[in-house]
């Protein structure tokens, strides 16, 4: 059996693109919510830095993550959030200890 796994990803935009960059994450955080294995998916954003994000996501299994970074809307994001982008997103897979 699967352990739930969490995500962790980091967006940097560019300074000036940092509310278009909070409009794809949000709208990823929305469609990816409706998911089946979805746990949880938040959105965060740095008070200090605001154009620096945090994804961090919780899926029911690797099954599920992987499903979900197939899907349309994923696709979509990327392809809107690449041009806004400061630097590569930074990834993280992680199990609760």
């Amino acid at each position: 059996m699967d352990e739930h796994v969490k995500v962790i990803v980091r967006v940097i935009a560019r300074p000036d693109a940092a509310s278009a960059m909070r409009d794809v994450v949000l709208k990823l955080a929305a469609d990816s919510r409706k998911e089946e294995g979805c746990v949880s998916y938040d959105v965060l954003q740095n008070t200090a830095e605001p154009h620096v994000f945090l994804l961090v996501e919780e899926w029911t299994s690797n099954a599920h993550l992987g499903a979900h970074n197939l899907t349309p809307h994923v696709h979509e994001a990327v392809m809107n959030a690449t041009p806004l982008a400061a630097a590569p997103l930074d990834v993280g897979r992680y199990t609760l200890l």
